[in-house]
């Protein structure tokens, strides 16, 4: 028993490290401000599943002959140790998403509800049967150590965003005129995404954005998708219906990239913009440059955030002058 002894203290001296990181990795950040940013378990093992299955959505680094895509680290890792994972997770995955063929968006949404909100929605109905499948790929697949092995790149990133969310975030609040107690926010780090690629939902305790990795923080898009979901409902509604001018913008916005498909979603995404560019106080280039990609008018839009009235009382208002004096394209 004696002889065996340091080999058993070998092997707790090198566990330690492996439990603390597993532990740590679901350990939450928060800002000055009380901003939540975290790493998120279930959104891990989703995207260690979306990229076993072919999930390969990045910055082009090779057309031809084959294209090649660029990966950071952490994603480069994972991609390379679950490669050889147990086969038959996989299949029962292309068995779920072949039953389920969803944009990948509904599936995020439903990983970000489970732990906020006991039962699923109603509205997540048609994905049930996810959750026990994330729970196959924890079982089967080497997710904690994965984690651990990433622990520092996510921490990283995670640090990057703590001295840059307060502020932006206090003056949207206050430009949306929002009560001090309004719905809190948690920034979610997902290193196994496509570089810069964010996204936001609503859940039973506020909002999550959940941002991918980038060379600094994707503060103009986080700031945009939190916007987009404080903006009033009935803002796009009254633009579907009313906005004279919104059709033709639209059309004019996608022939230059913009991808919202119908006018109130294409309203939503200039207001939610204007009010993101003016929360970070943007110089006039990131305007010039949001109207280059389809976003038109965002300078004046900007400026009637100092309305007194609410953003649903004026936003037709705001809309009609984005399309004044304009030539549009035929």
């Amino acid at each position: 028993m004696r002889a065996c002894a340091p080999v058993i203290a070998v092997l707790l001296a090198l566990g330690a490290p492996l439990a603390r990181a597993e532990t740590d990795w679901f350990a939450s950040v928060y800002t000055p401000a009380g901003v939540e940013v975290r790493a998120d378990a279930r959104v891990f093992a989703l995207f260690c599943l979306l990229n076993r299955a072919g999930y390969d959505a990045g910055p082009l680094r090779r057309e031809h002959p084959v294209p090649a895509y660029r990966y950071p680290p952490a994603r480069v890792r994972v991609r390379e140790a679950l490669a050889s994972a147990d086969p038959a997770v996989l299949q029962r995955a292309q068995a779920f998403f072949d039953a389920h063929p969803l944009p990948l968006e509904r599936y995020l949404a439903l990983t970000v509800r489970i732990e906020d909100e006991t039962d699923i929605p109603a509205e997540f109905r048609e994905l049930e049967g996810l959750e026990t499948l994330l729970d196959l790929v924890e079982e089967r697949w080497p997710l904690p150590v994965l984690r651990t092995e990433t622990f520092d790149d996510y921490r990283s990133v995670m640090r990057s965003y703590l001295a840059v969310l307060d502020a932006p975030l206090q003056r949207a609040s206050r430009l949306l005129r929002l009560p001090e107690s309004g719905p809190g926010v948690r920034v979610v780090v997902n290193l196994l995404a496509e570089e810069g690629w964010v996204r936001g939902f609503r859940t039973g305790k506020g909002v999550v954005v959940v941002v991918g990795p980038g060379k600094a923080p994707e503060l103009e898009l986080l700031m945009w998708e939190y916007a987009r979901l404080m903006l009033p409902a009935r803002v796009g509604e009254q633009a579907q219906a009313r906005w004279t001018a919104g059709p033709a913008l639209l059309k004019e916005a996608q022939g230059l990239g913009a991808r919202e498909a119908t006018v109130g979603e294409y309203a939503v995404a200039l207001l939610s913009r204007a009010l993101a560019l003016a929360a970070l106080e943007a110089p006039d280039s990131a305007y010039e440059a949001a109207g280059r990609q389809g976003y038109f008018g965002l300078k004046a839009l900007a400026g009637s955030f100092g309305d007194a009235r609410p953003v649903d009382a004026w936003a037709l208002e705001g809309l009609a002058r984005v399309g004044t004096g304009r030539p549009l394209r035929k």
